[in-house]
C-alpha cells in the first residue's frame, strides 16, 4: 500500500478544484518535492532525472511527459518554491498594513526549511537564465504589494509620493536577508527595527 502524505492530499484537493486528474497532481507533487530536496542537498547539479525518479518513485517516462527537459523541471522547482505574499489589508491604516506585511516576510525568513533552500535557489538563479523571468514576475508582484502599502502612507500624509518599491524593499528586508545568509539575528526583531528606522526617516519631513 502506498503511503499518502499531507503534500499528496493537498495536491489532490488542488487538482479536484482545478479539474485535474488527482493521480497526475500527486505524481507532480512527489517529483517537485524530491527535486527540491535534491536541490537543497546537492545543488542544481544533483537534480538529475535519474536521481529525481529514484527519490520520488515516479517513472522517468512520467517525468519527461510533464517536463520535457531537466531545465524545465528546475525552473518549475524554482517557481514552486517562491514564497507567497498575502494581499494587503489596508483596513487598519498604513502602519498596520506595513507591519503586517513585514511580519509575513519575516516569518518566511525564519522558516528553517526556507533558510536551507535559499542558497540553492540563488545557485539555480545564477546558473539558469530561464529563471530570470520568474524572478522578475515575482519581484513585480511583491513590489506591487509595497506600492499599495506606500499609497496608504501617501494618503495619510506619512509618506512622500513616488518612492521606489525596490529601494523600500531593500531598506525593510535587506537586514533580514543578511541575517539569513550569515545565520545571525532574529528576522522578526530585524524587521521591526527596519520599520522603525524607515518610518522615523520620514517622520520629520
Amino acid at each position: 500500500m502506498t503511503d499518502i502524505t499531507t503534500a499528496d492530499l493537498a495536491a489532490e484537493n488542488a487538482a479536484d478544484q482545478a479539474g485535474i486528474d488527482p493521480r497526475v497532481a500527486r505524481s507532480r507533487a512527489k517529483v517537485l518535492e524530491a527535486a527540491t530536496a535534491l536541490l537543497v542537498e546537492l545543488g542544481p547539479r544533483g537534480v538529475t532525472v535519474d536521481a529525481v525518479s529514484e527519490r520520488s518513485g515516479v517513472a522517468k517516462s512520467t517525468l519527461y511527459r510533464h517536463w520535457p527537459s531537466r531545465t524545465d523541471l528546475l525552473v518549475d522547482v524554482f517557481r514552486c518554491n517562491m514564497p507567497h505574499i498575502d494581499p494587503v489589508d489596508g483596513s487598519n491604516g498604513f502602519e498596520a498594513a506595513l507591519r503586517s506585511h513585514v511580519a509575513d516576510v519575516a516569518a518566511t525568513f525564519a522558516d528553517p526549511e526556507w533558510s536551507r533552500m535559499v542558497p540553492a535557489l540563488f545557485m539555480l538563479k545564477n546558473q539558469f537564465p530561464e529563471v530570470d523571468e520568474i524572478t522578475q514576475v515575482d519581484r513585480d508582484q511583491k513590489n506591487s504589494v509595497l506600492l499599495e502599502i506606500m499609497e496608504l502612507g501617501v494618503a495619510e500624509g506619512r509618506m512622500p509620493a513616488g518612492l521606489d518599491p525596490t529601494n523600500v524593499a531593500a531598506a525593510l528586508f535587506g537586514p533580514m536577508m543578511f541575517a539569513l545568509l550569515t545565520g545571525t539575528g532574529d528576522p522578526t526583531e530585524l524587521g521591526n527595527d527596519a520599520i522603525d528606522r524607515f518610518l522615523g526617516s520620514y517622520a520629520d519631513r
